[in-house]
């Protein structure tokens, strides 16, 4: 048993390691936010900025008057009222009335063959029309708050890196809870793991965050729109996979201060909306779930335990191996939470936060057996990939 144990402990020390150096190497091909561009000359593109819409009561009004606060134009907003039963629509209505720019769109939810969100854009980018000269895409979710110069920002690092579809992750909201610290960290890295947040080719897909995504209207048109990914859980993913494939130059970035992202606190919102997007990630296969809930909880309570074990034992050895593997978990812990704005300082909890992403696997498990995997009131859905 000892012997196991002992290389169970430096096979994951191996393993935190590999994790942790690919994790840091990722997160060096992001660029940051440029700064807005000079005025042009010419008249700049035109931007709309689409937000998909249910029960957002809490968090609308701020999505709406960040919008409206943007210092580029042109811009429009289309909210789209996808059957909310809250006061989503009034608030929407309530901009809309104060700002010509802003439109509501009122859907009454998907049809057979499509995904709520899914559905929702895609409503927003009909009533769009046809496309403009230029023009751009921005897809945005309504639990973000957006800095005067996000669109500004977005359109010049597009720019300067030469790109057809940029993608960020909002920061943190003033007083983050738990979620930032403890879930946020192995979820990123799960995912930058599964899609190359420098859209490289290759047998990964390209990376892309759904609640933030600025794509070339001609690019998006180009790919099929979402009508090509209609039932796809992991439509972020998918898309911006799509448009590399289509020569369009991809990239992931860190927003800096732009953007913050408010609907994953409190802890038990935020466990709900890993655990969709970790059921997503799998396909909604129970045994791929619980399989990498047992292995994530394994990965992360092992270097821990290695210690405590080894200094019982007065075992050098295991000691070293169990110091090891929590160091590389705490390092990518650290470069995680320098994307996402989390508080350096959780990195002591790396291996605490990997236990709990096992528990998050083995909760999607649990609800998949169960045959009730939902979201906002609505059937999750099948779902291809990682997203």
């Amino acid at each position: 048993m000892r012997s196991v144990r002992d290389v169970g402990a430096v096979a994951v020390a191996v393993g935190s390691v590999v994790r942790a150096a690919h994790c840091i190497m990722e997160a060096r091909g992001m660029p940051r936010l440029s700064p807005p561009a000079p005025p042009l000359a010419t008249q700049p593109p035109p931007v709309t900025v689409i937000v998909p819409a249910r029960d957002e009561e809490a968090v609308l009004d701020g999505c709406l008057a960040g919008l409206r606060a943007q210092t580029h134009a042109p811009l429009s907003v289309l909210l789209v009222d996808d059957g909310s039963t809250d006061a989503t629509g009034a608030i929407a209505r309530r901009h809309a009335e104060a700002d010509h720019r802003v439109t509501v769109v009122s859907i009454d939810g998907p049809p057979p063959g499509w995904l709520g969100k899914v559905h929702a854009m895609h409503a927003g980018v009909r009533a769009a029309g046809p496309a403009a000269p230029g023009e751009w895409l921005l897809f945005l979710d309504a639990d973000t708050l957006a800095a005067p110069d996000l669109v500004s920002r977005m359109l010049a690092t597009a720019a300067d890196h030469d790109l057809e579809l940029l993608s960020i992750h909002g920061g943190p909201p003033a007083g983050a809870g738990l979620v930032w610290s403890l879930l946020m960290p192995p979820g990123a890295q799960l995912i930058s793991e599964n899609a190359s947040p420098r859209g490289r080719a290759g047998r990964r897909r390209a990376l892309a965050i759904g609640h933030c995504i600025l794509v070339r209207r001609t690019y998006f048109d180009k790919v099929g729109g979402w009508e090509t990914l209609s039932a796809r859980g992991n439509e972020d993913i998918a898309l911006a996979t799509a448009v590399r494939d289509a020569g369009g130059g991809t990239r992931f970035t860190r927003p800096g201060t732009s953007l913050v992202t408010r609907g994953i606190d409190p802890f038990p919102a935020g466990w709900a909306s890993f655990r969709k997007s970790f059921t997503i990630g799998v396909g909604r296969s129970v045994p791929l779930l619980a399989a990498a809930g047992v292995a994530h909880v394994a990965f992360g309570l092992t270097p821990p335990a290695a210690v405590v074990s080894g200094l019982r034992r007065r075992s050098p050895q295991l000691v070293a191996a169990g110091v090891v593997g929590w160091a590389a978990q705490a390092a990518g812990h650290l470069q995680a939470t320098r994307v996402t704005g989390g508080p350096a300082v959780s990195a002591v909890l790396a291996p605490a936060s990997w236990m709990l992403a096992g528990g998050l696997f083995l909760d999607a498990s649990r609800l998949a057996r169960r045959g009730v995997l939902r979201w906002k009131g609505r059937e999750l859905g099948s779902a291809r990939g990682s997203g």
